[in-house]
């Protein structure tokens, strides 16, 4: 076993070097230079960025009267630019933990600068302001376990007059959502404007092409890249498909039937897509009339979560009760899914959610509004409404925290 890893110890610096450049996360990167010293001293301490996006200023997304947009569309705006921002989420777990252990924290940091993180909240854009004192300076990833679970984007905007941005400018540079995707060596952007219209860029464009979905007027709820075409739905429920190349909306034969909450979500869990309806207040009515057969009264909370499923060879949508131990995230700028059997710590056959109801006076700590809906129970909740499964995003625990000598 020495012999090995001598040998291994002893490999070109040259052939590392191409190795760590196979890499494609954070974590994988550090694990590579904690195996030894000769390891780590053959690569830089700062991961490569292999996004080519994040480093540029991007075209203004939208067109408007606003003060900070223009009319010539070959003139570059003087006053400020965007870019893209990229979060990753990382489950941690201590490295010494029984097989039934459900000790785990997930969190979400922004990196603005290489090796400087920002946490944001789990499931929102919001950054954490106020962290607690014990909370560590640094994360040494040696500590605890980690694995990186995906990244979250959004477009940021840099105003460079030194002046505020009056409210009628600001509805002009807000965006809903941003999604990233790559098809080889190409890269691009499919956002959602705060209007709901829908626009790609592409690296490489000068300007946002806007997509013509055939609709008088249309306003996108969510928009997920899915086996290399782009799936848009509106606030009415009726779906798009848009062809990552020639841009082409087709509009899904089949309607999904009983999709009429407020908002929709669409989420890939391993592999299938699935779309969470989010129902409050007066619309549980609408759904239990469309499902009287299997829901005998109103629910007595105030969200209500319906999931569909997308069977593919039909292109249709079927409802579905029971999702097994898949734990679907419904954030503000990104939707994902993990298995409660992989990553311990949360409740299977759930939907993870925000809403303001849950809010509490303490609200600047990850996952302050974030609530659980139980498809197996039908009911919905606080994180504190289900111990056991509280405790995911905050506060961090003992054995985050470095320990004394």
């Amino acid at each position: 076993m020495d012999s090995d890893a001598g040998q291994w110890s002893h490999l070109p610096k040259d052939l590392l070097a191409k190795i760590a450049g196979r890499l494609d996360t954070r974590i994988d990167f550090l694990h590579f230079r904690g195996v030894c010293s000769s390891w780590m001293s053959s690569v830089s301490p700062t991961f490569p960025r292999k996004n080519p996006i994040l480093s540029l200023k991007l075209p203004y997304p939208i067109a408007s009267n606003a003060n900070l947009n223009i009319c010539d569309p070959d003139t570059r705006n003087p006053h400020g630019s965007f870019s893209l921002i990229e979060s990753t989420l990382y489950y941690l777990q201590p490295l010494r933990q029984t097989p039934d252990s459900k000790e785990a924290l997930l969190v979400k940091l922004e990196e603005p600068k290489p090796g400087k993180g920002r946490l944001m909240d789990t499931l929102s854009r919001c950054a954490i302001q106020h962290l607690p004192k014990n909370f560590p300076k640094v994360l040494n990833t040696l500590n605890f376990r980690v694995r990186e679970v995906g990244k979250a984007y959004g477009l940021r905007f840099f105003d460079v007059r030194g002046k505020p941005i009056t409210s009628f400018e600001f509805k002009s540079i807000l965006i809903k959502k941003v999604i990233m995707f790559s098809k080889g060596d190409e890269y691009g952007l499919m956002m959602i404007h705060i209007r709901g219209r829908l626009a790609l860029w592409r690296l490489g464009e000068e300007k946002w092409s806007l997509i013509d979905d055939g609709a008088e007027k249309s306003h996108f709820d969510d928009v997920i890249y899915y086996k290399g075409r782009f799936y848009a739905i509106d606030y009415k429920g009726r779906i798009v498909v848009i062809d990552a190349d020639s841009l082409k909306a087709t509009e899904l034969a089949s309607p999904v039937h009983g999709s009429r909450g407020t908002h929709k979500h669409f989420v890939e869990s391993f592999g299938e897509l699935f779309l969470v309806d989010k129902y409050l207040d007066d619309e549980l009515q609408i759904f239990c009339n469309d499902y009287s057969d299997i829901v005998a009264d109103v629910p007595d909370y105030p969200v209500h979560f319906e999931v569909f499923k997308f069977i593919e060879e039909e292109q249709k949508w079927d409802w579905v009760s029971d999702i097994g131990d898949r734990v679907l995230f419904v954030g503000d700028d990104r939707t994902f899914s993990l298995s409660s059997t992989d990553f311990p710590g949360f409740k299977g056959n759930c939907v993870y959610f925000t809403q303001d109801c849950f809010c509490e006076e303490d609200d600047d700590r990850p996952g302050f509004d974030a609530g659980i809906f139980d498809l197996e129970e039908r009911i919905a909740g606080p994180l504190s409404a289900f111990p056991g499964y509280s405790k995911i995003f905050w506060p961090p625990p003992a054995w985050l925290r470095p320990q004394r000598s």
